[in-house]
């Protein structure tokens, strides 16, 4: 009788810490982090890529930059913008190999820019938002005004992606 009254506690143990080590098991994310907060974690694969979109300060078109997460660090793909204006980058500075117009839009290709995070700051124009499979989020909304905002992957144990 004694041995039957542990097995129910045994497996409620079990199912305790199979369910502890499934909300403990890291996964990566794409991260972005404003004074030591996270403000989001999106799961990552090696070989995804995700978008950040904003403003340009002097034309006021959008500019999406494409960023690849390689398993290793973060790679600059390629820049999608409209129009021209100082400061967008072209080939004879140095960053990209060839631009493609195509589709009503330039590509600025083959920037293979690699880092290891990077920092925005957060203003009302270039408003930057940050789009992985589906999921957007605007970082001025999320930090506010004026705050500087870091994007890297980061292994992130399930339970904290959804701030528990």
């Amino acid at each position: 009788m004694f041995k039957r009254a542990r097995l129910p506690i045994l497996i409620s143990l079990l199912a305790a810490a199979l369910a502890a080590a499934f909300l403990l098991w890291p996964l990566e994310c794409l991260s972005a982090e404003c004074e030591g907060k996270r403000l989001l974690a999106w799961p990552i694969r090696a070989g995804e890529a995700f978008e950040l979109t904003f403003t340009h300060s002097l034309n006021l078109s959008p500019i999406t930059d494409v960023i690849e997460w390689t398993g290793s660090d973060l790679s600059v793909v390629k820049s999608v913008f409209k129009a021209f204006g100082a400061g967008v980058p072209v080939p004879a500075d140095g960053i990209g190999t060839e631009i493609i117009h195509a589709g009503g839009h330039y590509e600025l290709v083959g920037i293979d820019q690699h880092m290891q995070s990077l920092t925005i700051l957060t203003q009302a124009v270039p408003n930057h938002h940050i789009t992985l499979g589906g999921r957007s989020a605007s970082l001025l909304t999320l930090a506010g005004e004026g705050k500087s905002v870091t994007i890297a992957v980061k292994r992130v144990p399930l339970i904290f992606r959804f701030g528990l």
